[in-house]
């Protein structure tokens, strides 16, 4: 059955497969390459310290120098360091407000340490000693009669 399938294969017609043509997307059909070799033609501005770049460059130098002339000096009060402490919060704020932080912390941390150093009381407290007395005799195997003469109800108040 596989031979068959392989000849009707075989005499099938094929579809014509036409090569891809590689596409350029970055660049265009347009390009070409004779603008590379008329160098002749070509016109190159004049170099020399009168272009855009030096123009920008001495603007920004004298421009820094300025800067540094009539900038005020560190202990000098300007318009930056009045906006800051106009709209800030001041420093004596902050620190109130972490102290009274650190106080809470601190109260926040014995209460942990009580609550996980805790131990259980020596003693087991039972909730109604009143049933210690009333055991029925009928109840407990022949000699395994626990002897409860030593056994004594303490108050709330006794240790």
């Amino acid at each position: 059955m596989s031979l068959a399938k392989t000849a009707l294969f075989a005499t099938r017609p094929q579809v014509a497969r036409l090569a891809r043509i590689q596409r350029r997307s970055a660049s265009s059909d347009s390009h070409n390459h004779e603008e590379h070799h008329g160098e002749e033609n070509a016109s190159y501005p004049k170099e020399g310290f009168t272009s855009v770049g030096w123009t920008y460059t001495i603007i920004a130098a004298f421009g820094i120098v300025g800067f540094y002339k009539f900038a005020p000096s560190p202990g000098e009060d300007n318009y930056l360091t009045r906006y800051i402490a106009h709209y800030f919060t001041p420093s004596e704020s902050w620190a109130a407000t972490n102290d009274r932080h650190l106080e809470l912390t601190t109260v926040l941390q014995d209460a942990v340490q009580i609550s996980q150093t805790g131990q259980r009381p020596h003693i087991h407290r039972y909730r109604y000693p009143h049933s210690l007395a009333v055991a029925s005799a009928f109840s407990v195997p022949v000699g395994g009669d626990p002897d409860v003469s030593g056994v004594r109800v303490k108050g709330t108040n006794e240790f």
